[in-house]
């Protein structure tokens, strides 16, 4: 098969439908990079606490999870920094927020503070089911990683998944899948806390890696996610004071060769961490206290992030998503027009207070029964 045959047997797959990514849960994202796809490397960097790993987890791995129960989708989490129990309480939280409406952080999931509630338990072993039928599609690995675990690893799953064969003679080798729809997709959360082996400096390994995934996306049709940390320059006086503090491939931390590796990147902004009082239409610290619907608004402060897609090879780029952000679960959603928007309560909390109409038929039926009583 030539690669003009190649080009139409992919044409007549996406006329099937089957060649359009999975949502991310953010519509602009979608519309902008076309979701989660095969054979995508994502780069997504911001600051400590920014949300990052929050957005990996809601848009790259739980949603697929969530929205497509039986397609056959293999994901492979690196997790460097949290264990594979606390993400999947994390997971097991977007769940039970999503299917009943319940908010439970996984700290309160944790008993950290104190002992989770008999009701708020009930919840937890609703969720059981659901994680135990993601068991085999979601593999976590919390151990130390470097370029050659990454590699043995990646090749042990993928030789389970499909074969490897020899053609043109044996001088070129290709990967099939078992299944030709089936997403395999690597997070490594984050790359700045890789291992280096062999003498290696810890740019040379996360370089490596980083090639490794270019390897893996053009031959295997493997999508790589890669979270990276953003240095100090954003935070920068000279910077806050030009207000230029907003996400730059500048700013990467300790190698700038995976912007140039992937396809698309993502910088999550968070404006509050370097007290900007707005940033575009959107109020992030007020301090007059306003009144907003009856409630003192000090701001969205912590709520706000915008999602700065600075690179994007197959699409538009330098775009901005602003975003409610819930950093007790790690949810995004993305944000109307701040014009449009004159209060601001409902994007305060995951749970909704009563809307203003409910609110006016309540008032409306007491003051009958107040008439009807005098």
């Amino acid at each position: 098969m030539n690669n003009v045959d190649i080009l139409y047997k992919l044409i007549e797959t996406g006329r099937k439908g089957k060649n359009t990514g999975y949502s991310t849960g953010i519509p602009k994202l979608d519309e902008y990079t076309g979701g989660v796809r095969r054979g995508i490397y994502t780069l997504i960097f911001g600051t400590s606490g920014s949300g990052k790993s929050s957005l990996a987890l809601y848009s790259y791995i739980y949603r697929p999870l969530k929205d497509h129960p039986n397609d056959n989708i293999k994901l492979i989490y690196y997790s460097l920094e949290m264990s594979a129990e606390i993400l999947l309480s994390k997971l097991l939280c977007l769940y039970i927020y999503d299917t009943f409406n319940k908010v439970i952080p996984y700290t309160k999931l944790m008993s950290w503070r104190e002992i989770i509630s008999d009701e708020d338990y009930d919840y937890v072993l609703k969720g059981r089911n659901w994680l135990e039928s993601i068991s085999d599609k979601l593999i976590i690995i919390d151990k130390s990683l470097n370029n050659k675990n990454f590699y043995h690893s990646i090749m042990t799953y993928l030789e389970e998944w499909g074969t490897f064969e020899k053609v043109d003679n044996g001088n070129r080798t290709i990967y099939i899948k078992n299944d030709p729809q089936q997403l395999v997709q690597i997070v490594i959360d984050h790359l700045a806390l890789v291992t280096p082996i062999d003498g290696h400096s810890k740019k040379e390994e996360m370089d490596l890696i980083s090639s490794y995934c270019v390897t893996l996306r053009e031959k295997c049709q493997i999508s790589c996610v890669i979270l990276q940390q953003e240095n100090r320059n954003s935070s920068d006086m000279d910077r806050r004071k030009a207000n230029l503090t907003e996400c730059s491939p500048e700013d990467l931390k300790d190698t700038g060769s995976t912007y140039n590796d992937c396809e698309i990147c993502i910088g999550v902004y968070y404006p509050l961490k370097f007290k900007i009082k707005s940033h575009g239409n959107y109020p992030i610290i007020v301090e007059d206290n306003g009144q907003q619907g009856g409630n003192s608004f000090i701001g969205l402060r912590d709520r706000y992030r915008a999602l700065c897609l600075i690179k994007n090879r197959h699409g538009v780029n330098d775009k901005m998503i602003p975003c409610n952000f819930f950093g007790e679960l790690g949810i995004f959603r993305e944000l109307p027009n701040g014009k449009t928007i004159s209060d601001y309560t409902p994007f305060l909390s995951l749970i909704q207070p009563q809307t203003t109409e409910i609110k006016d038929e309540v008032q409306k039926e007491s003051k009958k029964e107040i008439m009807y009583s005098f």
